[in-house]
């Protein structure tokens, strides 16, 4: 063969190899970004698309490959993926001091920003009141949230799943139930609003799955919120219930100008000035005169998994003229205490500190009572007294005889603490 068709084959054979190694290479790089950044195909599919991955993760021309800066399986990475639209970045010191579920709000542009927490825990919501001169209206897209491996963004997804049982008035009405995964927000409402001066607010409604304890932190850019499940925290919890409220009043006095609800309501002010000073989480279902329904009363107590539930009330009766106090309790047991040793030991208290006659406890039978019968914690109704009674009336109506109780409730938390916790 001629030497000079022999070189010019070999140098042609060489460039073809030297082209199918450089288009493997190609490819194999191509594959590597992809599967690098499709982890969880779902959430690259929710948040960005093939083409803003190149592009996001290679930033300038000429840089290839990941760096751990870029790597999109850590919390970070799923954060950077969720606000890859608006080109920020979260601080990487902040969501390391983060638990594993928190909720992550970009900074609406402006200035002078303030934001204003209030846990509506009653309703298992936290609203949020962001405000200053700022120069763009939230959206949903604005807020984030992060549970354990799972990333969310925008308004949360639902998936029917069987129905819920909703108290109204004390009508119960079945509902669509829903399954929103991980997510822990369920529901995101927002108004935005600005008042002559140009002044912004900006007001966030979160539906939140649990009751959480909050804790916030911030940077240029962003709000980070950590949510713990309140057990996570506080090594002692308690829910008092005021009985009624709003349109419902309870129990009428025989003259009809004393209402149940408004006594409630008194010592429940007289035990929160006690617990308040104390080493222990308090939830109160209601500190105003508002209406609220009975379902969400027993909801909080079981949902922050408290260690006594107690809700106070008034007795009444037209038949007769009884008097006295009593504690009501079903015959349950929680986290190995009986409730019903729980009422003997709020039984006995109150009646070392109120001079009302004690009538012991009561167990219910045949789920009479709603609160009692679907609590998960240790759960009883303290009957203060006889709104009936003229003699008991006047006591409950006094400062003294309010505080005589309320001391006596909380003596009895404390002694059941020491005696059905604290051993076992």
């Amino acid at each position: 063969m001629d030497k000079t068709l022999l070189k010019k084959t070999v140098m042609q054979s060489l460039a073809l190899l030297l082209a199918v190694i450089v288009i493997s290479l190609a490819v194999g790089r191509n594959n590597a970004v992809i599967i690098s950044a499709t982890d969880d195909e779902d959430e690259i599919s929710h948040y960005t698309t093939e083409t803003d991955i190149e592009k996001n993760d290679y930033g300038k021309e000429g840089e290839a490959g990941f760096s751990d800066k870029h790597d999109m399986t850590g919390t970070a990475g799923k954060i950077r993926l969720m606000f890859s639209d608006f080109g920020n970045d979260p601080n990487n010191n902040i969501t390391d001091q983060l638990g594993n579920r928190f909720i992550i709000i970009k900074k609406p542009a402006g200035e002078e920003l303030r934001i204003q927490l209030e846990d509506i825990y009653i309703a298992r919501q936290l609203k949020l009141i962001i405000s200053g001169y700022t120069k763009e209206s939230i959206d949903d897209t604005f807020i984030g949230r992060i549970c354990e491996d799972e990333a969310f963004i925008g308004e949360p997804g639902f998936e029917k799943n069987g129905n819920i049982i909703r108290d109204v008035g004390g009508t119960y009405l079945t509902t669509a139930g829903g399954n929103y995964g991980k997510d822990p927000v369920n529901s995101i409402y927002i108004e935005n609003r600005t008042d002559d001066s140009g002044y912004n607010i900006h007001e966030i409604v979160l539906d939140l799955d649990h009751v959480y304890v909050y804790s916030l932190y911030e940077d240029e850019k962003f709000y980070y919120i950590d949510l713990k499940r309140p057990k996570e925290v506080y090594d002692k919890i308690v829910v008092i219930d005021a009985g009624h409220g709003g349109k419902d009043p309870g129990a009428v006095s025989k003259d009809e100008k004393v209402y149940e609800k408004s006594i409630n309501l008194d010592i429940l002010y007289e035990l929160k000035e006690l617990l308040d000073k104390d080493n222990v989480k308090v939830y109160y279902t209601r500190t105003v005169d508002e209406t609220l329904y009975l379902r969400p009363r027993v909801t909080l107590a079981n949902d922050v998994d408290c260690d006594f539930f107690i809700s106070i009330h008034c007795n009444s009766s037209h038949k007769s003229n009884p008097d006295g106090t009593e504690i009501l309790y079903y015959d349950h047991e929680n986290n190995n205490i009986k409730t019903e040793d729980f009422a003997v030991i709020l039984s006995e208290e109150i009646g070392k500190n109120v001079s009302l006659k004690n009538n012991g406890i009561l167990q219910m039978r045949d789920d009479d009572i709603f609160i009692l019968a679907n609590a998960k914690v240790p759960a009883v109704i303290v009957e203060t007294g006889y709104i009936s009674n003229p003699a008991d009336l006047s006591y409950l109506q006094s400062k003294a005889g309010q505080h005589d109780i309320a001391e006596g409730i909380y003596n009895g938390i404390w002694r059941a603490y020491k005696e059905l916790k604290e051993y076992r």
